[in-house]
C-alpha cells in the first residue's frame, strides 16, 4: 500500500520488505481485493477525522476524488491526518 498507493515507501525499501517478508505481496492473486479495502479504510479514517478537525476536510475530499478518478492513477500523494 505505501508503496504503490501512496508512495511514501520507496522501490528499494519496498524490495528490502519483500526481502524479508519472503514474498511480493503485490503478486498475490488476491492483492488487489486487500488493497481496495485498505484504501477504502484509508479514505474513511479521513473522513471521520474530518469531523473533529477541520484541517483534514481538504485531504478527505482529495482522498474520496482519488477514489472516484479524479486525481489520476495511483500512486497518489496523501497526507497524514491526526
Amino acid at each position: 500500500m505505501k508503496h504503490l498507493t501512496t508512495a511514501t515507501v520507496t522501490a528499494a525499501a519496498y524490495e528490502d520488505f519483500c526481502s524479508t517478508y519472503g514474498m511480493d505481496v503485490t503478486s498475490w492473486s488476491g492483492y488487489s481485493v486487500l488493497a481496495g479495502i485498505r484504501e477504502l479504510r484509508m479514505v474513511t479514517f479521513a473522513l471521520q477525522i474530518a469531523g473533529e478537525h477541520p484541517h483534514a476536510r481538504a485531504e478527505a475530499q482529495h482522498r474520496v476524488d482519488c477514489l472516484r478518478g479524479r486525481n489520476g492513477p495511483r500512486p497518489w500523494t496523501w497526507t497524514a491526518v491526526p
